[in-house]
């Protein structure tokens, strides 16, 4: 794979693509790490641009790995956590 990298057009924060599929973005000295869809996760940054997340993470090729390594492909569940059939 790849990694999927990008600074932000606007701040020039570094949005980078980690092997779990979050992103780490580093602005200056300060970093923090966040979903695919933008939602922090930890670190002393607290925002994020979500659009330019989805950008980043989107990468077909961790989604086929995570599919084929069943220890890391989530349940499927529906919206009150109960599985699929």
């Amino acid at each position: 794979m790849t990694a999927r990298s990008t600074r932000h057009p606007f701040d020039g924060a570094l949005y980078e693509l980690q092997p779990d599929g979050n992103i780490k973005i580093t602005d200056g000295d300060r970093q923090g790490l966040f979903g695919p869809d933008g939602q922090w996760i930890s670190g002393e940054l607290r925002h994020s641009d979500p659009q330019l997340c989805v950008w980043v993470g989107n990468n077909p090729e961790l989604e086929q790995a995570a599919a084929s390594d069943s220890h890391l492909a989530a349940p499927k569940t529906n919206r009150k956590g109960h599985p699929l059939a």
